[in-house]
């Protein structure tokens, strides 16, 4: 069976839900844990990692299309799902760009943005989109009704919530970092009192990840359940192949063990650091990888008998004939 989704489409689904996982988390800490003009210059530098990061997944799906030039039809297409992943890639990208010149003082020039309040609403903007982009990754997939494996409502939920417990473990390790002359930001990030909020903003989204990977455990064992229990005989030997087929090793050893249940100790411990971080992306980047490679459609009715009554390619009547015999 020939491989149509292939590794740069899973890439842009794992990129995808990072970044806008990032934008949400980011949104969650600088508007509701702690809203200050010194959490905003702590998320500077991660709200600039998840930028780069759909800028890219949006570049790897664009080529993979096959007609990158004319990729605006993308926004211009009603029916199409990929417009609305357009959509909020493109508003959460802008918000989230935006929000890093404001911070950067690059807009406070501008006599028609009001002053009060403009970082956080941009800020807003951007995480309510990336959750959008995070639901959406899952709902490309599940809109495939040919490939049961993905046609589940619970596949957008599995990829939002790994999205989120992807962006926070990622936004843990910028958080607090700009690499850039200390000047370009309002804020002074060296000073003691930003020391320690940046420590304490981690400690936090440690915790946050930890309730993440808990639920995205749950909601993964409740996947692969449910399709188990499904009537398609097709998704039914996919959830066995994960279970206790041949690619066990990887659901049971690689993703549940290593990419979340040794993060959420390490992050319950509070030893994990860096390393919990790294490896819950492995993990969530498996699990797409795992996902889009679980493709096989839905066998139409009589399409193995349609296929089994066809000519042989070495059937006799096929090779008795050869150019040049019976012409009139």
């Amino acid at each position: 069976m020939k491989q149509f989704w292939i590794w740069p489409i899973a890439l842009y689904l794992f990129l995808g839900g990072l970044g806008g996982g990032m934008m949400a988390t980011a949104a969650v800490v600088g508007l509701i844990i702690a809203p200050s003009a010194l959490t905003s210059g702590a998320l500077v530098w991660g709200v600039f990692i998840a930028f780069l990061i759909l800028g890219i997944g949006t570049g790897l799906l664009v080529f993979e299309l096959g007609q990158p030039w004319i990729f605006y039809r993308a926004f211009v297409t009603r029916t199409s799902v990929i417009k609305w992943g357009a959509v909020f890639l493109s508003i959460s990208m802008i918000a989230g760009v935006l929000f890093i010149f404001w911070e950067l003082s690059w807009l406070t020039g501008l006599p028609f943005i009001p002053y009060e309040g403009f970082a956080q609403v941009l800020l807003g903007i951007a995480g309510i989109f990336g959750l959008c982009v995070t639901i959406y990754t899952g709902v490309l997939l599940s809109s495939m009704k040919s490939r049961p494996f993905w046609n589940t409502p619970v596949l957008p939920v599995l990829f939002m919530v790994s999205g989120c417990s992807t962006g926070a473990a990622l936004l843990s390790m910028c958080i607090g970092v700009w690499p850039f002359p200390a000047e370009w930001l309002q804020v002074n990030l060296s000073t003691p009192l930003a020391a320690l909020l940046t420590e304490e903003l981690r400690h936090i989204l440690h915790v946050a990840d930890a309730i993440l990977i808990s639920l995205e455990l749950v909601v993964l064992l409740l996947y692969v359940m449910l399709q188990f229990c499904a009537s398609n005989e097709t998704a039914k030997a996919h959830a066995e192949r994960w279970v206790r087929g041949e690619w066990a090793g990887y659901f049971w050893g690689l993703m549940v063990c290593c990419g979340l249940v040794i993060p959420l100790l390490l992050n319950v411990t509070n030893v994990g650091g860096y390393a919990s971080a790294l490896i819950a992306l492995m993990g969530g980047c498996l699990l797409r990888f795992m996902v889009v490679n679980t493709d096989d459609r839905a066998e139409i009715p009589g399409e193995n008998r349609y296929y089994n009554r066809l000519a042989k390619n070495d059937a006799e009547f096929i090779s008795k004939w050869t150019y040049g015999d019976n012409q009139y």
